[in-house]
């Protein structure tokens, strides 16, 4: 391993093993964060805005799914169904309480 083509060898393995690396910063193969020749984002006021715009766009987008689902269930017949059993009900309780109050 202390000849040249050792030394070869483990270049050259090192360099195999790169490649299969994706930096943290700029998303690109081949070399770590502390390697990368891009400069860092700043995180500035407007770095923070778009990052809430888009968490802001995630719930909207939550809240969007959620609305179809209770209206998908509210448009379903059983729904319908369990609507009608429970106004079916109550008009009975209603009309069992007149009857006891005569």
């Amino acid at each position: 391993s202390g000849t040249v083509a050792g030394a070869r060898d483990t270049v050259g393995s090192s360099i195999v093993q790169k490649s299969g690396i994706q930096c943290y910063n700029c998303k690109e193969n081949g070399h770590v964060a502390r390697e990368c020749q891009k400069p860092k984002r700043a995180k500035d006021a407007a770095y923070h805005r778009e990052k809430m715009l888009f968490e802001q766009i995630d719930q909207n987008d939550e809240d969007i799914d959620l609305s179809k689902e209770q209206l998908q269930r509210r448009n379903s017949v059983e729904y319908a169904s369990e609507m009608e059993l429970e106004c079916a009900k109550a008009k009975g309780d209603l009309l069992s309480s007149k009857w006891n109050i005569k």
